[in-house]
């Protein structure tokens, strides 16, 4: 089974899940989980959690972490869970992204839907003024 978790610093794996539920309706994203970490989280509190929620899966499940910044902590604590896991991290996370991951198809290859996924992230960071600028000044892109 594919599982999916976002991943982040304070409230915002918890966030976009809701928003991504209020655009796309919450059945897309009710097998979502998520993980938050505050700056008095311990190394071992942040492993814990992540411990816990892994517990819940079968060791098969393919699980899609999204996290939101490469290099954080969150990151790199499920970093360690990738040789013993089928655990695929996309960092970068953004709505989006989180979007493309709840309405994708079960059946579409793992490693096809993560590049799918990394693809969407970049697709939709934009410069909205340059955009405009090219457009002659038309406020409607």
């Amino acid at each position: 089974m594919r599982r999916f978790l976002t991943a982040s610093h304070g409230p915002l794996s918890e966030a976009i899940l809701q928003s991504a539920s209020l655009i796309a309706g919450q059945e897309a994203f009710s097998g979502f989980r998520s993980i938050s970490v505050i700056m008095s989280d311990s190394r071992e509190t942040v492993m814990g959690r992540i411990d816990q929620l892994f517990s819940q899966y079968d060791p098969e499940d393919e699980i899609i972490a999204i996290t939101d910044v490469f290099g954080g902590s969150i990151t790199n604590a499920l970093t360690e869970y990738i040789s013993l896991r089928k655990l695929h991290i996309v960092a970068g996370m953004n709505l989006p992204l989180v979007l493309e991951a709840g309405l994708s198809d079960e059946s579409t290859p793992v490693e096809e839907l993560v590049k799918n996924l990394q693809a969407t992230g970049h697709e939709q960071i934009l410069y909205v003024n340059d955009m405009i600028d090219q457009n002659n000044g038309e406020d409607e892109i």
